[in-house]
């Protein structure tokens, strides 16, 4: 029974092997069925890419295009040709016609905006009140004198009488009569001079000649002491142009007044364009240095029987030269700066550009002087700097022809620099 069971065992095992040996056969056919198709794709997807390099065109290489830039020249001008300023025309005099004494207008003389002269009668004001109080104290001068008379006598007769029958008081309070006589009669003077002087405010008058402007108070107004202003009158000849100069520039004008005398040669240019050849007197000079600007504050006075030069307008002063003074300016946009320093990118025939080191000197409106590393007509680049590269060639732009020359761009001030960087905002 025991060898029945066993055999049975060994036919149910030999059953389970064949089993597993036919799975087992039948997952490594499966297995190298999908290897080969795997390697099939893969060699097919390869001579795919190979084909379609070998049909691809093939690229010429070449060489960036030569970047655009503006170029420039190092040009020699005189730094010492006339200097641009802002100045602001300021009168010398300038007068608020206020009443001295309370009243009503009675009239208003003069025509506003015309010039007036020193004394010429502006306003009147009612007297009236002032006249009485000048017969009243004329009345207490009278009074006070009258008086002082009576007094007088008084004491005189008591001096020549015998003085066995006038007591030594009686003298005295004759004598203190007399000069208390005379004090009244002064205090009443001074009353009388003080109502004078009220009734004479009553007809106002211009202290200064120059031009008036408009009445702030007409016929039939009351008007008193503590009012700001009737009308207001600037003095228009002559008439004082200030200005700021440089401290340099100012020691310079400062010896041109030891050589020449004290005398600004000066064209000022008006809001309109019109330039005034004239000569200014040294007016006078600020105290001190401006701290902030470097600059010093002068005025210069100028004759003004035309009237062009208008208090509180802005024009521009335009200065002659000391000396001359040549020497080599650059566009500021021209110069770059590292390291080592600064430096410029210049343009030779073969058009390529090469970097330049240069050592700049002062700052002149749009333009750095240039001390060393430039000669007069080198071609620089002053524009499209960000795309150039030493020994590279460039493709050289034409300027704009409204540029102005080196010696134009070497004289603006900074206020034509301000004008025109506004005026290119607007534009974009």
């Amino acid at each position: 029974m025991h060898t029945i069971y066993r055999k049975q065992e060994r036919v149910k095992m030999s059953e389970d092997n064949k089993k597993m040996e036919i799975k087992s056969t039948s997952g490594s056919r499966t297995v190298r069925i999908l290897t080969i198709v795997i390697i099939v794709v893969l060699l097919g997807f390869g001579a795919k890419t190979m084909l379609d390099k070998k049909n691809q065109p093939k690229h010429i290489s070449s060489a960036p295009a030569a970047p655009t830039v503006v170029l420039g020249s190092a040009a020699e001008t005189d730094l010492a040709v006339q200097r641009e300023y802002v100045g602001k025309v300021e009168s010398i005099q300038t007068v608020s016609v206020k009443p001295q004494v309370a009243g009503e207008i009675t009239k208003v003389f003069f025509k506003e905006g015309s010039v007036v002269k020193a004394g010429q009668t502006l306003f009147s004001i009612d007297r009236s009140q002032y006249q009485a109080t000048v017969d009243l104290r004329k009345a207490e001068v009278a009074q006070a004198a009258a008086n002082l008379d009576k007094a007088q006598k008084y004491y005189n007769r008591l001096k020549k009488s015998d003085p066995r029958s006038v007591s030594a008081s009686d003298v005295d309070t004759a004598e203190s009569s007399v000069l208390s006589g005379q004090a009244a009669l002064a205090q009443a003077k001074a009353s009388l001079r003080l109502a004078q002087i009220d009734l004479a405010h009553t007809n106002i008058t211009a202290p200064i000649t120059g031009k008036i402007g408009a009445a702030l108070y007409t016929k039939g107004n009351y008007v008193s002491q503590s009012i700001a202003s009737l009308a207001t009158i600037v003095q228009m000849d002559p008439i004082r142009v200030s200005f700021a100069l440089p401290d340099r520039e100012y020691l310079d004008q400062l010896d041109m007044f030891k050589k020449k005398g004290s005398v600004y040669e000066i064209a000022l240019r008006l809001a309109n364009g019109k330039v005034l050849n004239i000569d200014g007197a040294r007016d006078y000079e600020n105290n001190q240095v401006d701290n902030k600007t470097g600059t010093m504050t002068v005025a210069a006075r100028f004759k003004n029987a035309d009237g062009l030069l208008i208090p509180g307008s802005m024009v521009r002063v335009n200065t002659k030269p000391t000396e001359s003074r040549i020497a080599l300016v650059i566009p500021q946009s021209a110069v770059l700066a590292d390291s080592a320093g600064d430096f410029v990118y210049i343009v030779g025939s073969d058009n390529t550009a090469q970097q330049r080191r240069i050592k700049v000197g002062d700052e002149y409106g749009t333009m750095f002087e240039v001390k060393e590393g430039l000669k007069n007509g080198e071609k620089i680049i002053v524009q499209g700097l960000q795309s150039v590269r030493v020994g590279a060639p460039v493709k050289a732009a034409a300027a704009d022809a409204s540029s102005k020359s080196a010696a134009e761009l070497a004289m603006e001030s900074d206020s034509d620099i301000s004008t025109s960087s506004d005026s290119t905002k607007e534009g974009n």
